[in-house]
């Protein structure tokens, strides 16, 4: 059974890879997770000990870094850095009404409490006259050590995000909607790296999530759940590692 979704998927893969909705072509990607695990310390250190390990893993210990250093946490952060994945503190940002005190003030409770390799922004806005202020949380992000910048408006937003931000995250929601949400897809966004650009979707089968795999020539990232509404972060799908391999195959030229 897993042989055959991997085949399949991987003809996807390809497929996507070379035939872009604009008819132009695009070099290899080998794409990988961008998990939003929003669960506890152990889940955190069994994501680590996989076989196809994600390559960027977003922690959420109590709606952000929380009142205190969790030493649980810190040990879990800790492995799962030795095995290679790049840790990022979740941080919500309220569409823009966090002020920079507010927003840098968690991220710093992440640096020092955890040592992680970047902030996961969610709830960032999307429109044109927030791009400076989310400019300001970004440079927060980069004084502080924490690196990598990632940011979740969940749709795509208005190019400026692009030219500061690591990572933005262009599509958040249901596999549903998946398909349609890629086919909508601006071609502007295609003059940006793949490693740019990840899309999250919630709430897919395993034969929604082969499917999604294969419709995500866009992204560099891409995760695929079976959790729903009203946290699917909170649940790692049974067929993660199939997902893994299937985003690890690189789409030929």
């Amino acid at each position: 059974m897993v042989v055959g979704i991997v085949a399949a998927a991987i003809g996807l893969v390809a497929l996507a890879g070379v035939v872009l909705a604009s008819g132009t072509h695009r070099a290899p990607v080998c794409r990988s997770t961008l998990v939003p695990a929003y669960v506890g310390p152990s889940e955190l250190i069994s994501l680590a000990e996989r076989p196809h390990r994600p390559r960027l893993v977003v922690i959420n210990p109590d709606s952000g870094p929380g009142a205190r250093r969790d030493a649980a946490y810190a040990e879990a952060v800790r492995r799962a850095r030795e095995a290679g994945l790049r840790v990022l503190g979740y941080v919500a940002t309220g569409y823009g009404a966090r002020s920079v005190a507010d927003v840098g003030a968690d991220v710093d409770r992440y640096a020092r409490w955890y040592g992680v390799d970047g902030i996961f922004l969610d709830e960032t806005a999307h429109t044109a006259d927030l791009v400076a202020h989310y400019w300001r949380l970004a440079q927060v992000v980069r004084g502080d050590g924490a690196g990598l910048v990632v940011l979740n408006p969940g749709v795509v937003p208005a190019i400026g995000y692009f030219r500061f931000a690591d990572v933005v995250v262009t599509f958040e929601g249901t596999a549903d909607e998946y398909a349609a949400a890629v086919a909508r897809t601006p071609a502007w966004l295609q003059s940006f790296a793949p490693e740019q650009i990840a899309h999250l979707v919630y709430g897919a089968s395993r034969e929604q999530a082969v499917a999604a795999v294969g419709a995500s020539s866009g992204a560099g990232y891409v995760y695929i759940t079976s959790g729903t509404l009203p946290n699917p972060w909170q649940t790692v799908p049974d067929y993660l590692e199939e997902e893994e391999a299937l985003l690890a195959a690189c789409a030929s030229s």
